[in-house]
């Protein structure tokens, strides 16, 4: 593991009202929303099935349908509460819209290419475009998740 994979982009805990083999039989239904894939007995990853411009730009994770990627850990409260914690990661991939500009400049102050300065606040603004859409699809992933545990067929 790196520095990076420490960084946590968002965190959410939700609480059902089941034990964690309970929750495990109901989380084993494959969904239209998300992919569910088991990492370890009480460890999960979700993704989304389909994500805007995600599946195939920044797609590097090939155990999951989309770059929007969750991990949920289950830890029992009681024996029928469970507590999920859901944690998404930052993706350090990204930094390397911000280091463009920083090579662009070097390239600029050693061989004079004419780059005019507007243009290195290109990169910046798409990194906070990318980090935007990345959020609301992280917020659609959860709300998919939550949906579907606390729907009319689980009462979670």
């Amino acid at each position: 593991m790196n520095l990076f994979d420490h960084l946590a982009i968002t965190f959410e805990s939700i609480v059902a009202d089941v034990g964690i083999a309970e929750l495990k039989t109901l989380l084993d239904v494959e969904q239209k929303s998300f992919s569910l894939q088991w990492l370890s007995d009480n460890k999960f990853m979700i993704s989304l099935n389909s994500s805007i411009g995600t599946n195939y730009v920044f797609d590097i994770n090939n155990n999951a349908k989309s770059a929007v990627i969750a991990y949920e850990t289950l830890s029992e409260l009681t024996e029928d509460k469970t507590d999920i914690v859901l944690v998404t990661k930052f993706k350090y991939g990204l930094l390397m819209i911000l280091v463009i500009p920083i090579i662009m400049l070097i390239l600029e102050l050693t061989m004079d290419l004419g780059i005019p300065v507007p243009f290195y606040f290109v990169f910046p603004l798409v990194f906070i475009l990318v980090l935007f859409i990345f959020r609301s699809e992280e917020k659609r992933l959860y709300r998919n998740f939550r949906e579907y545990l606390y729907s009319e067929n689980h009462k979670v």
